[in-house]
């Protein structure tokens, strides 16, 4: 089969509401973006949902429209996990999308009701405030309204059923809310108990699975008639756009946060499933269909980010000059090192008269890369070695970085697509169109 028209994929991130337009032959054709329109206050992160929706269809329609083809064919959401729309038996959003990352999270009444070890072995996510149960915890417990609520939309659905989808959700989104029983991949009764009763889940569905027709008076013309598809969790889309996502591949996506992304295929005992998040990684069911996710976050870009501007290094040239000095570093420094690096500070000891901002470059970024290497040796010691390594990421573009990953992982190639969550997005969407487009080629 041969299609004409563009698949739009869209990604709507925890910096920016990214669109992609891709055609029939896997070419980009058009982008578009805007800012994730979050509120801060008071250290609270939270979003309008139907402002959320409405940017991901102005930036489906601005890259169709750019690119010139007038027929779209079909449109994949994918988007961050954990965060989320609460919604009536209307589908009228009862609160706000609380983020990922908001510390608000009710995680003493999953500890007291359900047990930290049943819970993360059942779910597959820690017992804290990220996942969606936490933070439906908390919004029972602070807005009572919310009780009435009939249904919990991860945000990739929430877009999808507004742009005139089908109330659907999605396998990979599902695992991260803290309300799916891995084992059986469907709703679990026991953190339904805690909301009252109420599932707020149907059964998922996978990636890529058609969800309707996009359509509607408040969704623009261009985009109507097109097939649309929940393609999920952003990172793992990541790994299927750049074709790392079969068993035993590895996808490392280094933005301002480090993802590792392992495919695996199942089964993972709930022992094993314990074993890994109890240290902080997650498991849940994948984008590609059959398989598990075994994915771990680090704050790589951040902590880059910091040491950059300490340094004064705060344009994308002057970052690049000062990976390239770096690089021209023979070895690293005898005492300076990295130390515990965390989300929330980092430190740097050993630092002595003839440390220079390109030793102490190196020696961060050697040190991050190393955390990260011993965090996937943990991971793999629970579900084998990785096989196949994909890196992509804006940090890549530094040479100390690449540098660092290669020496960790000789064979690795790197991704040949600038945004590969949008990307994957897109070929979710032609899976669900029934278009045949291959993803592209690593580099």
């Amino acid at each position: 089969m041969t299609a004409s028209g563009l698949l739009v994929g869209v990604d709507v991130g925890t910096t920016r509401i990214k669109a992609l337009a891709v055609d029939a032959a896997g070419k980009e054709r058009a982008r578009a973006e805007r800012p994730t329109p979050w509120r801060r206050e008071n250290g609270r992160t939270e979003a309008d949902p139907e402002r959320v929706a409405e940017l991901a269809a102005v930036v489906a329609a601005e890259a169709a429209a750019a690119s010139g083809e007038p027929r779209v064919l079909g449109i994949g959401v994918t988007g961050m996990a954990e965060t989320g729309v609460l919604a009536d038996g209307a589908d009228r959003p009862l609160a706000p999308a609380i983020a990922w990352h908001d510390p608000r999270g009710d995680a003493e009444t999953i500890h007291r009701e359900l047990g930290t070890d049943l819970f993360q072995r059942t779910t597959g996510m820690r017992a804290g405030p990220l996942p969606s149960l936490a933070k439906l915890l908390w919004l029972r417990r602070e807005h009572p309204e919310t009780a009435a609520a009939a249904r919990f939309y991860s945000v990739g659905e929430w877009v999808v059923r507004r742009l005139g989808g089908e109330p659907v959700a999605e396998l990979s989104l599902a695992s991260r809310t803290g309300l799916l029983d891995l084992g059986t991949a469907r709703p679990w009764p026991a953190a339904a108990e805690l909301l009252g009763g109420r599932v707020l889940l149907p059964d998922p569905i996978p990636a890529g699975t058609p969800a309707g027709r996009a359509g509607g008076a408040h969704v623009p013309a261009v985009l109507h008639g097109a097939v649309l598809t929940v393609a999920g969790h952003d990172d793992q889309v990541a790994a299927y756009g750049v074709g790392a996502a079969e068993d035993g591949a590895l996808f490392d996506s280094l933005g301002t946060a480090e993802a590792l992304v392992r495919t695996v295929r199942p089964p993972l005992p709930p022992e094993r499933v314990g074993a890994l998040t109890a240290q902080g990684v997650t498991v849940g069911w994948h984008v590609a269909a059959g398989h598990l996710c075994v994915m771990a976050g680090l704050p790589t870009g951040l902590t880059l980010g910091r040491i950059a501007t300490m340094l004064g290094a705060t344009t994308a040239e002057a970052r690049a000059e000062l990976g390239r000095l770096a690089l021209a570093e023979a070895g690293g420094h005898p005492t300076l090192r990295l130390v515990n690096p965390r989300e929330e500070h980092f430190g740097l000891a050993g630092i002595t008269d003839d440390v220079t901002p390109a030793r102490l470059w190196r020696a961060a970024v050697d040190g991050l890369a190393e955390h990260a290497a011993a965090l996937l040796g943990r991971i793999d010691a629970q579900v084998g070695p990785c096989r196949r390594v994909v890196a992509a990421g804006g940090w890549l573009r530094d040479p100390a970085v690449l540098a660092a990953k290669r020496r960790h992982f000789p064979g690795m190639r790197t991704a040949g697509v600038s945004e590969p969550g949008a990307y994957g997005a897109a070929l979710l969407a032609a899976k669900a169109a029934g278009v045949p487009l291959r993803p592209a080629a690593d580099g």
